[in-house]
């Protein structure tokens, strides 16, 4: 081989060298963008499973919550402060009947059905008048 052939072999050989480099590149770009592709698909899933997490776990929390407020006005309901209500001797109307509207209250009803006989026409007497009678 002469000068000139191995000068254009050893140019050929390093165009070649370079094409191959070039596709390395390329192919370590293209790798490296659909690795971060995937990267952010992962994450973004992440956050969306978090927030539906979050979500599941608010629903539950609601419902626990409610099924809690059902159970207490069920055990402090309006019927039965009303019945306990007619049990007591010696209630004034206007006393009975504001203790009807003291009723709506899920606390003024625990208190009353919590109170000890005794104590519950007090009670109403001061809630519904102002003025405890003893």
């Amino acid at each position: 081989m002469n000068a000139m052939e191995e000068e254009s072999s050893s140019s050929e050989s390093d165009e070649a060298d370079d094409v191959a480099d070039d596709q390395d590149t390329y192919q370590l770009l293209t790798y490296d963008t659909s690795a971060t592709t995937a990267n952010r698909k992962r994450g973004r899933k992440g956050i969306e499973d978090a927030i539906a997490a979050g979500i599941f776990q608010m629903a539950t929390a609601s419902k626990l919550r409610t099924a809690a407020i059902r159970q207490i006005n069920a055990r402090y309901s309006i019927a039965d402060c009303i019945k306990q209500l007619d049990e007591i001797q010696r209630v004034e109307e206007e006393v009975y009947f504001a203790a009807l509207d003291l009723f709506k209250k899920p606390s003024a009803r625990e208190i009353f059905l919590s109170l000890k006989v005794e104590k519950r026409l007090i009670w109403l007497r001061s809630k519904c008048t102002g003025n405890p009678v003893l």
